[in-house]
C-alpha cells in the first residue's frame, strides 16, 4: 500500500525512494522512472504517492535485498531462517508469499547470483517495496547484517531447497541422513550449528519428528569422517541415493587446496633454437574461420539466429563442404561436439532435420557419422556441470577425447551458450580467468573451441568482463540487419544475419573480415552472402538483380554515374554476388 504514512515512514529509515514502472512492456515493466533519461532521486511525496510502485534503491539507501525467486517455491520455506527484517512478499494463488528480505549495511556490497534461481542477493539497482502488487508482510525497519554472512546463508537455502525437493517423499531416512552427514562432513566446511539448524528445518518442512536422531547422524559423521575419512560416503553416494544430480551442493563445498609444486624454473630457447624449432603451424578446416588451436567467440541478441548458423556451419565442418564465403578446399571431413545447454531437444532436431534437406537439394551427403550432439535433454537430471568448475571442464575434454578414439580425429568443439553452460557472475573477471585459461589449454592441445554468448544491453560487445576478449582469436558478432541495411528481395520467413568482426587475430582488415549480411532461405534452406551497400549501391544491385545491363541503368532517365554502378559490380563480382561471364 502506498500512503503517506508509509512514505513517511520509509523516509524516516533513510531509504532513497523512486516511483517505479507497471507496464506491460516487460522491458520497461519494475524499472525506475527518470527525469531527462536518467535516474532521479529527489522526487516529491506526491510524486510517489501518485505511483502504482515506490523502490528503495540499494546504495544510496544502504540497503540490500535477498529476493526469493524460486518457482517451486521451496527455498521460500527457508525464509525463517534468516534474521527477521523488513519484509515484502505478494499474493501467489491466493496466498501470501514473502519474497523479499531488506537489510541494511555499512560496507558496500556486491550482488550475489551464483544461488539462482533459487534466491540472490542483490545490491546494485532498486527494490519495489510497496504498491498495487506488492504486501508489506513484516512491517519493521530494516535491520543491520553482514551480507557476506548472509550469503553464507543463501548457499545453504538454496542446498537444502534442493535436498527437501528431492527427500520429501522418501521412505528410508536414516540412510539419506546417513549420506547427508557424510557429504556435509567430507566436502564442506558448513559449522555444525548451521548444519543442526537446516536439518531441524529440513526435519519440519517433511514431517519427519525423529529430530534428535537426525542431528545425532550429522554429527556422528562428523566425527566418524575425522577417524576415518576414507570410510565416510560423500556427495556421490547421496546423490545415487535420491537418484538427483544436487547441483547447488557445489555451492557449499570446500575449495580443494591446490597441489604444492615446487617451483624448478621456466623451459627457455636462446634465438637460434627457437628459430630453428618445427612448431605446428594453423591448420584450416573451413578457411579461415574455424582452424585447429583456435577460440572463437560468437555473440548476438537471443532469437537472431547464432545457433541456426553455428548448427549450419558445424554441418559442413562435418561433412567436408565449405559455408557461407569460406571454404573447404581439400573437403576435409572433421567430427564436431556440439554442446547445446538451453534449446529443447526437439527444436535441435528439427534443425538438423532442416539441413539435411538442404544438403539434399544440393545433391550434398549431411555426414552424420562425424556429428556429435550433448544437449541438455539427455544428461542426467537433465544438468550441465558448470564450465567454471573442473567437473564441468573435465566432461567437455572427456567426451572429446571419446569422439577422437571413435574417428580418429580431434573434435572442433562449440559450446552453445557460455551462460547456460556456467554459474558464474559474468562481470567478474576472476572466472573468466580460469575459463579462458581452460579453452586455452584446449586450444594448445590441437581443438578448436567455439563459444556462443549474449551481448550487453547496449548489444556493442558481449557479456561479462571484457578479460575474455584478450583470449580469443576471433570476436564474432551477429545482429538483425536495420532498415537501411536489410535486403528485402526474399520471400517472407526467410532469415538475415549482419555479421561482423571485432577482432581476428590473422585476418583482421582483409577480405574475409569485411561487414557482411547471409541469408537463409526459407523455402530451400540454402545460404547466400552480400555485401553492405548504401543506398545508392542498394538501388544499383536490385536493377542489376532485376535483369538490367550496367548501360541501362547509367542511362536511365534518373540514371546513376558510371563510376557508381560499375564499383557496384566490382563488389557483387568480388563477393560472388555477380559471376564474371554476367558482366554486361
Amino acid at each position: 500500500m502506498i500512503n503517506n504514512e508509509n512514505v513517511q515512514k520509509f523516509k524516516s529509515w533513510d531509504l532513497v525512494l523512486t516511483p517505479v514502472i507497471k507496464s506491460k512492456n516487460p522491458n520497461e515493466d519494475k524499472k525506475p522512472k527518470t527525469k531527462n533519461g536518467a535516474w532521479y532521486k529527489d522526487w516529491t511525496d506526491q510524486e510517489l504517492l501518485d505511483a502504482n510502485r515506490i523502490g528503495a534503491y540499494h546504495r544510496d539507501s544502504k540497503i540490500f535485498d535477498v529476493d526469493f525467486d524460486d518457482k517451486e517455491y521451496n527455498a521460500h520455506k527457508f525464509l525463517d531462517l534468516l534474521p527477521p527484517t523488513f519484509t515484502v512478499g505478494k499474493k501467489v494463488n491466493g496466498k501470501t508469499i514473502a519474497t523479499h528480505l531488506i537489510y541494511k549495511t555499512r560496507d558496500k556490497v556486491k550482488d550475489y547470483k551464483k544461488a539462482q534461481p533459487k534466491v540472490e542477493l542483490l545490491a546494485n539497482t532498486q527494490t519495489i517495496i510497496a504498491g498495487v502488487d506488492r504486501i508489506i508482510i513484516n512491517d519493521q525497519e530494516p535491520i543491520y547484517y553482514s551480507a557476506e554472512d548472509i550469503k553464507d546463508e543463501l548457499k545453504l537455502i538454496a542446498t537444502f531447497s534442493e535436498l527437501y525437493k528431492h527427500s520429501k517423499d522418501i521412505t528410508n531416512r536414516n540412510d539419506f541422513y546417513f549420506k547427508l552427514g557424510g557429504a556435509l562432513a567430507r566436502h564442506t566446511d558448513v559449522p555444525m550449528h548451521q548444519r543442526i539448524k537446516y536439518v531441524e528445518k529440513l526435519c519440519e518442512l517433511t514431517g519427519d519428528d525423529e529430530v534428535k536422531n537426525r542431528i545425532g547422524c550429522i554429527e556422528r559423521q562428523q566425527e566418524n569422517f575425522e577417524k576415518n575419512p576414507d570410510e565416510v560416503f560423500g556427495m556421490k553416494e547421496l546423490s545415487e541415493s535420491l537418484g538427483a544430480n544436487l547441483k547447488y551442493f557445489d555451492l557449499i563445498k570446500r575449495e580443494e587446496e591446490e597441489d604444492k609444486i615446487q617451483a624448478t624454473g621456466l623451459e627457455f630457447l636462446n634465438g637460434h633454437e627457437f628459430t630453428i624449432k618445427n612448431y605446428p603451424k594453423p591448420t584450416y578446416i573451413l578457411y579461415p574461420i574455424v582452424a585447429k588451436q583456435q577460440i572463437r567467440q560468437v555473440f548476438a541478441p537471443a532469437g537472431t539466429g547464432k545457433t541456426l548458423m553455428m548448427m549450419h556451419e558445424a554441418c559442413a565442418v562435418a561433412s567436408g563442404h565449405g559455408f557461407l564465403h569460406f571454404k573447404n578446399e581439400k573437403q576435409i571431413k572433421t567430427p564436431v561436439l556440439y554442446v547445446e545447454g538451453e534449446m529443447d531437444a526437439s527444436s535441435i532436431q528439427k534443425r538438423f532435420d532442416d539441413i539435411e534437406v538442404a544438403y539434399q537439394t544440393e545433391n550434398k551427403k549431411l555426414n552424420k557419422e562425424f556429428m556429435f550432439f550433448s544437449i541438455l535433454a539427455d544428461q542426467k537430471d537433465m544438468y550441465f556441470h558448470s564450465l567454471t568448475k573442473e567437473t564441468g571442464r573435465l566432461n567437455v575434454e572427456i567426451t572429446a577425447q571419446k569422439i577422437e578414439k571413435i574417428t580418429g580425429l580431434k573434435p572442433v568443439i562449440y559450446l552453445d551458450n557460455i551462460t547456460a553452460l556456467t554459474v558464474m557472475q559474468e562481470k567478474e573477471g576472476a572466472e573468466w580467468v580460469e575459463l579462458m585459461q581452460w579453452l586455452s589449454r584446449l586450444r594448445n592441445r590441437g581443438y578448436h573451441v567455439t563459444f556462443l554468448h549474449h551481448p550487453t544491453k547496449e548489444g556493442k560487445t558481449a557479456s561479462g568482463s571484457n578479460i575474455k576478449e584478450r583470449s580469443i582469436d576471433i570476436d564474432m558478432k551477429i545482429t538483425t540487419p536495420d532498415e537501411k541495411t536489410i535486403i528485402e528481395e526474399f520471400e517472407e520467413g526467410h532469415t538475415q544475419m549482419q555479421i561482423e568482426f571485432l577482432k581476428w587475430r590473422e585476418h583482421m582488415n582483409t577480405f574475409y573480415s569485411k561487414k557482411r549480411i547471409a541469408v537463409l532461405s526459407r523455402s530451400t534452406g540454402l545460404w547466400q552472402v552480400f555485401p553492405m551497400l548504401n543506398q545508392t549501391q542498394r538501388s544499383i544491385y536490385k536493377q542489376l538483380m532485376a535483369g538490367k545491363t550496367e548501360k541501362e541503368i547509367i542511362c536511365a532517365k534518373e540514371g546513376m554515374s558510371k563510376a557508381n554502378v560499375y564499383k557496384v559490380v566490382r563488389i557483387l563480382k568480388s563477393e560472388g554476388v555477380l559471376k564474371d561471364e554476367v558482366s554486361r
